[in-house]
């Protein structure tokens, strides 16, 4: 299986064979705030299944968490099966749309980073910043 894009977005749906996707790309999340920071988060990503992982269940997670831990941060998880039609060779890789939308509340400044498990092995992964950008409290 290979994940041919995944993707931060402000939102994001699958609707037949379409992903929807609005605001692709996000790098940066900034709050004028402070923390904690809670967001909304758009996380989109198009695999390509192999012949011989069609028709058979899998496990996805979306995992977002600090670059520099190995701490769990959000999960987002499901089950997919793509059926390969009847006709359809066996070698031939099959297109599976996955989304989801999540509010995780950040609870610092710095380096984070989206990954794409399935069947516990990680696929893909992007990487994003969140800034502060509230005023220092005056002393």
């Amino acid at each position: 299986m290979k994940c041919e894009f995944l993707t931060l977005a402000d939102a994001a749906q699958v609707q037949g064979d379409r992903i929807l996707i609005l605001g692709r790309g996000l790098r940066c999340l900034t709050t004028g705030e402070g923390f904690p920071f809670k967001h909304h988060l758009g996380v989109a990503a198009s695999l390509l299944v192999g012949g011989v992982e069609t028709n058979q269940p899998h496990h996805y997670t979306f995992r977002v968490s600090p670059e520099d831990s190995t701490n769990e941060f959000v999960d987002v998880e499901g089950d997919f099966e793509k059926t390969r039609p009847d006709d359809t060779p066996l070698d031939d890789d099959q297109h599976m749309l996955l989304a989801a939308n999540l509010a995780p509340s950040f609870e610092s400044a710095g380096a984070y980073v989206l990954r794409m498990l399935v069947d516990g092995e990680e696929l893909a992964r992007t990487n994003f910043t969140v800034l502060d950008s509230a005023p220092a409290p005056a002393s």
